[in-house]
Order: structure tokens, then C-alpha cells, then sequence
């Protein structure tokens, strides 16, 4: 998957981060492809690397979360 859309909202203590990942380099011919936006609590001093990189550990965890949720409902 390749990130291609990172934007960021807000300043403070949260900061929105709007994310598009898709399965292609090119998005325009992704088969598979994900837009969510989550809010990242700022820790410190955090540059866009960070942030970017929090917010698709975020991501990760509730789509991990979500999915652990099917396995024990009526689906799993």
C-alpha cells in the first residue's frame, strides 16, 4: 500500500490527519484504497515524519482492533 494523500488539521493538543493510501502508485488506478482521517494527540515537538508516522500507527491499531472484533462476533 502507498500513502498518497497526507494532509494535517488543526494545532494544539490534537491535530486531524486525513489519509488516502491506495494499493498502485498511481491512486487513479487502485483497485483497493482507504481514505480515513484520525486524531493524533501532539506529543512535544513533532514534525510532519512524526505525525505521519502516528497516524498510521493509529490507523493500524484500529483496523487491527476492528478485525479482532469480527473473529469473536457473529462473523468469527
Amino acid at each position: 500500500m502507498k500513502l498518497h494523500q497526507f494532509e494535517m488539521h488543526g494545532v494544539g493538543r490534537a491535530v486531524l490527519v486525513h489519509l488516502i493510501i491506495g494499493d498502485q502508485e498511481d491512486l487513479s488506478v487502485s483497485r483497493q484504497w482507504l481514505e480515513a482521517t484520525v486524531e493524533i494527540p501532539v506529543k512535544g515537538t513533532m514534525d510532519e515524519e512524526g505525525l505521519r508516522t502516528a497516524a498510521m500507527t493509529v490507523l493500524r491499531d484500529t483496523l487491527n482492533d476492528q478485525i479482532a472484533a469480527l473473529r469473536s462476533g457473529p462473523l468469527g
